[in-house]
């Protein structure tokens, strides 16, 4: 009996592998840190900071914490670092010129007495370094007015030993496993042939739906030049001419136009839009919509094709990617066409696998068109995607080289050259009518209205003195060990890869970036360590070619923010996930099916937890919940 049950048991040590790491994640990036519990009040929507540091130490953006707070909102949390060794704390209330009243600030960790600022006694510890015009801390608060966009206090700090909790660890802990237990009875069938991937899309399918019928508008990254972009094309089919004052709407500060771009997501999603017009959804709802069913494509997609839901895993494993398709943007029909474009190459059954193979029959014929839209839609995404472009031909040659048959080759090498020279008809198209109705000059065109109606702060023409701060780094002298060091470029751009939302205004803790980046760090080791070493030649160098394409495409991002404007934005970087899809598929008996559930379902989790418990509730939304 008793063999019986450990032999039961130890089929199921995949759970209990999960359950000890949950648990060390839990005491070492939550019991083991301070947590701040906040209320304040404040005249508009800021940015409140506390930042610490070690005795002789000075205060830099590497050690701070930050909330996003609401005028309709007072009570906040945040977490902090241990303070066992922390002497001092830097407080910066609000960015903005004007009062903020701090009613109560209460920082506490497990083994350590609370550091509490809750009466006039209390606030006056607080000494005021800089940007302060006056403040008071009569009736028990803390009123501030501010001189600046920098207004801060110190407060000095000594953490007191107290007993350690353990009961609630433990009981925190025993509820984290039960839940872990829980979910794991719930969907361990499902793992053959990751059936749980299709589940966990739907996941993500209803909580990009929730955030796209919740959120109010433009509370989102430039949605609303993508709304007029988009909304252009509901009774259009050809692009405008440029300054024309109908589409005035559609340009940015920058003096740009999504409309005067190569992509051709805006005329799809104008047309989703017009098509559901009888439904009287609410203006900026109708243009979400379209991503809303790209996602929903994808879902079904897996659901059918088994073999597409490896090249699905990516878009589990950051909640930025779910972000981006609940509100209307370009970036998630890029993400989804480079879903579709990999299933095509790694997929036994797609139209292009099926049209390489196959001799004979009219059906080839629709397998070709197929293909050829999928690859043309390639050539018209955002530019960022090219490095996904090259990187799957690249995967289509070598899964061409590994033909034998010398003459089998050159007729599939045929034939992609013909599914790429009818899909380039789609970029041909979209490319002749710009420059049928806006003539040869097109580009100077273009850079006449930029010029025109660009913004003061981001006009070329402007003296540089004059311009953001953002621009031109390095022209201003700044070198490129700044940009890395001081302004912390890697790792502002790692979190807006895993969580950072509206206009890079809400984000979690520290303790939620620092699991992401230890979980991914070990996924990613793990994964192309296995492919390295138990796949063949042609997937090591796929792996290779993957890894050169996503360091020359983080390189042009980071001299971009240095050379032109400072986009510290890890959007910028997404195309390296469809990669790792295409990697996944292609090294599928190379990689532990139990690792890769492992590292995916704990990635998940973080992903839903940041979705759930930053996104949602911190965005501006229309309904109240």
């Amino acid at each position: 009996m008793m063999e019986d049950l450990i032999a039961r048991l130890w089929r199921h040590k995949f759970a209990g592998v999960i359950c000890l790491i949950a648990c060390t994640a839990l005491y070492v990036f939550f019991v083991n840190r301070a947590h701040v519990d906040l209320t304040i009040e404040v005249e508009k929507r800021t940015v409140f900071k506390i930042y610490w540091a070690e005795e002789g130490e000075y205060f830099s953006e590497k050690k701070m914490a930050q909330v996003l707070v609401k005028p309709q909102r007072q009570n906040y949390s945040l977490t902090l670092t241990n303070l066992r060794k922390i002497s001092q704390l830097r407080i910066d209330p609000q960015e903005f010129a004007g009062k903020s009243v701090i009613r109560r600030l209460v920082i506490r960790q497990n083994g350590y007495a609370d550091i509490s600022l809750a009466s006039s006694e209390e606030f006056e510890k607080l000494k005021p370094l800089a940007q302060i015009r006056s403040y008071s801390t009569e009736g028990n608060v803390l009123e501030t007015v501010s001189a600046g966009k920098d207004a801060n206090f110190l407060l000095e700090i000594q953490a007191k030993p107290e007993p350690f909790d353990w009961t609630s660890v433990i009981v925190s802990s025993l509820f984290l496993c039960f839940f872990i237990l829980l979910i794991y009875a719930s969907i361990h069938h499902l793992a053959f042939a990751y059936r749980h991937i299709p589940v966990m899309l739907l996941v993500v399918f209803v909580l990009a739906a929730v955030m796209a019928l919740i959120s109010e508008r433009n509370v989102h990254p430039d949605e609303y030049v993508h709304i007029a972009a988009s909304r252009y094309y509901q009774n259009n089919w050809f692009p405008p001419v440029i300054g024309d004052p109908s589409v005035a709407e559609t340009y940015s500060v920058y003096g740009v136009s999504r409309l005067n771009t190569n992509e051709i997501s805006y005329l799809f999603c104008g047309k989703v839009a017009e098509i559901i017009a009888p439904l009287k959804l609410t203006d900026h709802v109708s243009f979400r919509i379209f991503n809303l069913l790209l996602l929903g494509l994808i879902l079904l997609y897996t659901l059918r094709v088994p073999d597409s839901r490896l090249v699905a895993v990516p878009l589990l494993v950051t909640p930025q990617v779910w972000y981006l398709f609940s509100y209307c943007n370009s970036d998630a029909f890029a993400i989804a066409m480079s879903f579709f474009v990999g299933c095509q190459v790694v997929v036994r059954e797609s139209a292009l696998n099926r049209f390489l193979v196959r001799r004979e029959g009219l059906r080839q014929w629709g397998n070709m068109l197929v293909a050829a839209f999928f690859f043309g839609v390639l050539f018209v995404l955002k530019e960022n995607f090219l490095v996904y472009t090259a990187f799957l031909f690249w995967v289509l040659l070598l899964n061409i080289w590994q033909e034998r048959d010398r003459d089998e080759r050159k007729t599939q090498l045929r034939r992609v050259i013909a599914v790429c020279v009818v899909g380039l008809s789609l970029m041909a198209v979209k490319v002749a009518a710009d420059y049928h109705i806006n003539g040869f000059d097109r580009k100077e065109k273009i850079r006449a209205m930029r010029d025109k109606v660009a913004a003061p702060l981001y006009n070329p023409h402007t003296p540089l003195e004059k311009q953001h701060a953002s621009l031109y780094m390095k022209k201003r002298g700044i070198p490129l060990s700044d940009i890395i060091h001081k302004d912390r470029w890697f790792e502002k751009t790692f979190r807006s890869a895993f969580g950072v939302y509206g206009y890079s205004t809400i984000s979690a803790g520290f303790g939620y970036y620092d699991l992401v980046r230890w979980t991914g760090v070990g996924f990613l080791t793990a994964f192309l360590l296995s492919l390295l070493l138990r796949s063949g030649l042609y997937v090591n160098l796929q792996v290779f070619a993957a890894v050169f394409l996503s360091a020359s495409l983080v390189a042009v991002s980071l001299y971009h923010s240095w050379t032109k404007d400072f986009q510290a934005q890890g959007r910028y970087l997404i195309p390296i996930l469809p990669m790792l899809g295409v990697l996944c598929a292609q090294g599928r008996n190379a990689i532990s099916p139990k690792i890769m559930n492992l590292f995916t379902t704990a990635m998940f989790l973080l992903s839903v937890y940041s979705y759930i418990c930053v996104a949602l509730l911190e965005i501006p939304r229309l309904l109240r919940i």
